[in-house]
Formats: C-alpha cells, sequence, structure tokens
C-alpha cells in the first residue's frame, strides 16, 4: 500500500477478490441447486473447496494495511474456522449430515457478523455489506433452527444461500472497483 492511501482506497483497489469470490459462491450454489440429490461426499467436496478458498482470503483480509485489531481477529477467527471446515469437507466428506448442517449453519452466522461488524467500521456504501451480513444471518439460523432438515433441503438452503451471497459480493466487488482512485 503507498503511503497516502487509505484503508479504503487499498480495499476498493481489491475490488476483484470480491468479485471472485462472489463467482466462486454462484458456482458452488447452482451446483447445490442443479443437484439437490447429490451425495452427502460431493457435497462436502463441493463445499469444502469453497471453504478453503474464502478462508484464505478472509484471514489475508484480516492483515490488511489499516485493519482495526477488533476486526483482524475477528477475520483470523472466521477465517481460521472456514479454512477447518473446508478441510474437514475434503478430508472426510461422509461425515455425518448433522455434522454438516451445524458447521455451516455456523459459517454462515459468523460469516454475518463479521460482513455486519465490517459495514459499522466503513463509511462507504455500507448497505450492501448490512444486506450480505443479514442474508447470511438468515441462512445459518434457518439451518440452526431446523436440525433434522434432509440433504435436498439442504442443499437448497445452501444452494440459495450462496447464490444471493455470490450475487450481493459482486455487487461489493464492483462498486468497490468504481469507487477506485484514478484509471
Amino acid at each position: 500500500m503507498e503511503s497516502g492511501t487509505t484503508l479504503g482506497e487499498w480495499i476498493a483497489e481489491k475490488w476483484w477478490v470480491f468479485a471472485l469470490l462472489g463467482g466462486a459462491a454462484i458456482v458452488a450454489g447452482v451446483l447445490a441447486l442443479a443437484y439437490p440429490d447429490i451425495t452427502l461426499r460431493a457435497l462436502g467436496i463441493i463445499l469444502g473447496a469453497y471453504l478453503l478458498v474464502w478462508g484464505i482470503f478472509t484471514l489475508a483480509a484480516a492483515f490488511a494495511p489499516g485493519t482495526v485489531a477488533p476486526l483482524a481477529v475477528l477475520r483470523v477467527l472466521v477465517g481460521f474456522l472456514g479454512l477447518l471446515a473446508g478441510l474437514i469437507c475434503l478430508v472426510r466428506p461422509g461425515a455425518s449430515e448433522l455434522a454438516l448442517l451445524l458447521a455451516f449453519s455456523f459459517w454462515f452466522i459468523l460469516v454475518g457478523i463479521g460482513d455486519l461488524v465490517r459495514a459499522m467500521a466503513s463509511t462507504q456504501n455500507s448497505g450492501w455489506v448490512v444486506l450480505l451480513g443479514l442474508v447470511s444471518i438468515a441462512a445459518g439460523v434457518v439451518i440452526l433452527g431446523n436440525p433434522d432438515i434432509g440433504l435436498t433441503t439442504l442443499a437448497l438452503l445452501v444452494g440459495i444461500g450462496l447464490l444471493v451471497r455470490g450475487t450481493l459480493e459482486i455487487i461489493v466487488g464492483f462498486t468497490l472497483r468504481g469507487l477506485r482512485a484514478g484509471p
């Protein structure tokens, strides 16, 4: 980061990360919706890969220049949990359905809380980030609220949640792109 560059400008320069993560979320969401009867193993592998990529980017964002300490700690925690959940899904994709349900519900809730904290710390365009956080929390609460939910319903809920989240991440990315200083 060049001297004189604000955190907001630095984040705006990284708009493509949001768009990339949004695209990955949409792909994972479409796959989950297209194959609702997918086996737990395939669902675990697809979503495990997404969680690994997401966790890596979240951990990297924790160490971005100018990140306030509470937000950095939250990003490290959520990023680490994302990485851990992704690894578990990849190494043991046949793990119990209940464990996968709980992992995704808590992941959605923690990500949503992180988005709300990020929105409170931001002075610009925080409306989309608040919406993104609320959608994630709602998806997590719906899944947690009914742990007896079937795999097909899980695939549909996760697919819809990822499609909405991915779309909003792409919108945030391109909004940030428009905020960049200079060409």
